[in-house]
């Protein structure tokens, strides 16, 4: 039996049991609890006789609907991001195919259910709910916020962009802008400046998280701004309210655009590059962001814009941003993390238990000022994460106090020049061990005098004695003291003396004859 024959006789048989149970006293809400159907369709079946229930029944079947032409594609997307909603769905239709017709949210969606079920593709994704904040006037209020999104390059690898948000809370216009890299504060004050280029004008209020990029400290509730973003919010004219800490209901209206952005735009989206993305981003927010109704105020933006934008304060000549200077902690190995590398400053620049530097981004290149904003260091920016990126002029010179040991401890002969040139064979011999062996012989030295450390010297020069060990027995002997250990030069080794005249015993052939006869 196919499919289409077992399908029909499954609705056949169960028309039958509602007009059973009708006959049995049932109303049509018991019915429809029980059977677990909508009460509406078991009254439509029950006004049916048994011949206009079977022409029903042939007419679905034979009906064709008006978006089954893009079944195939909606198909394939679907099976790519099985947690795109049918909105999404809705924008990809119209984004890939110039003559999609115009019909309404609900078709789309009822054929995005149907496409599911038939291929079975069940959605995996479930959205989070805000709480609603008051409507406030035109002009007066905008929220903004940042996000990140992992995406697919067309060679399979992934790609982690950023976005900068901004959503006019009157109109719910909203702007968009991605970036490849992380946002600084400097890159901050640009995406601002393109997004109230875009609305034409400023607001009065801008609501935000409690962003680093732009607050450098919090002090019960006194909020210290950076002063790189303090000077463009005060050139600009408009206030900020900065929201408390783990607490997203207070900026819904963003909070749901970022998941908009997230899960409408890039959601199944592949990247190329970020000038594609951006090009894409405005195209999407001209088509469906901004032009769709919006769900809450029932009202497309995109016209609700054409009234706020003329309570917007006018825009100002562009604003040059000051380079800007963000803090970094010094690790005790003497450098600082930035954007996942390693940077070396000046050995010693670290003092306990912290200390901090700022860095200036140039162009490929990252200046680090001490506090007294004096440079310090100048990299290049690595490319790559988890680099070690290193001037050789910070390195400590391991080889100075060596030196200056040396020194010092030559002074202690009649000879210093000798001395060094003797100690310096020591330090060559033991490089390892060398400040032990040199402080070895400095405390030796501070017990002789200058005769018998001018004799010691001249013998170990001359029969290259270049250790610690031998210097002070050398010493002691020419002295005329009892020493424990003789010199090496006089120590042997009685059994490696006589160790080549050992003769080991062998075994009489005859006992063997012996035994095997």
């Amino acid at each position: 039996m196919d499919d289409q024959r077992k399908k029909f006789l499954d609705h056949w048989m169960e028309y039958h049991e509602i007009c059973q149970r009708q006959r049995l006293g049932w109303k049509p809400t018991q019915i429809a609890e029980f059977l677990g159907l909508d009460a509406r369709t078991v009254k439509k079946y029950l006004t049916m006789t048994d011949d206009e229930y079977v022409a029903y029944r042939e007419k679905l079947v034979q009906r064709s609907r008006k978006l089954d032409t893009y079944e195939d594609f909606v198909v394939k997307r679907l099976i790519d991001c099985d947690e795109a909603s049918a909105a999404q769905v809705h924008d990809w239709l119209k984004e890939n195919h110039p003559g999609f017709p115009d019909v309404d949210e609900k078709t789309v969606y009822s054929f995005v259910l149907m496409v599911r079920q038939k291929h079975n593709i069940p959605k995996a994704f479930s959205s989070r709910i805000f709480e609603q904040v008051i409507e406030c006037e035109y002009g007066s209020q905008a929220q903004a916020d940042f996000g990140e999104y992992n995406m697919t390059d067309v060679l399979g690898k992934r790609r982690k962009v950023y976005f900068f948000a901004m959503v006019l809370c009157r109109s719910r216009y909203k702007f968009i802008e991605h970036s490849d890299k992380h946002y600084t504060t400097q890159t901050t004050i640009l995406a601002h400046e393109a997004a109230f280029i875009f609305f034409g004008g400023y607001v009065k209020e801008v609501v935000y998280d409690q962003d680093k990029l732009m607050l450098t400290d919090e002090n019960l509730g006194e909020l210290i701004m950076t002063h790189a973003f303090q000077a463009y919010q005060k050139d600009r004219g408009f206030s900020v309210r900065f929201c408390r800490k783990n607490d997203p209901q207070s900026k819904g209206k963003i909070e749901n655009v970022v998941k908009y952005e997230k899960y409408n735009f890039l959601r199944g989206r592949k990247y190329f590059d970020i000038h594609t993305l951006n090009k894409e981003g405005v195209d999407w927010l001209h088509r469906t962001a901004n032009a769709k109704e919006h769900s809450v105020t029932h009202k497309r933006p995109v016209l609700e814009y054409a009234i706020e934008k003329n309570y917007l304060l006018p825009l100002k000549p562009s604003f040059m941003t000051e380079p800007v200077r963000q803090e970094y902690s010094v690790k005790k190995t003497n450098v600082i993390n930035y954007q996942g590398s390693e940077y070396s400053v000046p050995t010693g620049t670290y003092r306990p238990p912290q200390t901090n530097v700022y860095v200036e981004r140039s162009g490929e290149e990252i200046i680090i000022y001490n506090c007294s904003s004096e440079e310090m260091a100048r990299h290049t920016v690595s490319p790559i994460k988890g680099a070690q990126v290193s001037n050789n002029n910070h390195h400590r010179d391991h080889n100075q106090s060596v030196r200056e040991l040396v020194d010092k401890t030559a002074a202690l002969f009649t000879n210093p020049p000798m001395a060094a040139d003797y100690l310096g064979k020591v330090w060559q011999s033991h490089p390892r061990y060398a400040r032990d062996q040199i402080n070895q012989i400095a405390r030796v030295c501070a017990k002789h005098t200058a005769q018998e450390l001018e004799e010691a010297l001249t013998y170990c020069v001359n029969e290259k004695h270049y250790n610690a060990s031998d210097f002070e027995p050398v010493l002691l002997t020419l002295a005329g003291r009892q020493v424990s250990t003789p010199p090496k030069a006089q120590r042997e080794n009685p059994s490696a003396i006589k160790r080549h005249q050992i003769i080991p015993q062998t075994s009489n052939m005859e006992d063997y004859k012996k035994i095997l006869e």
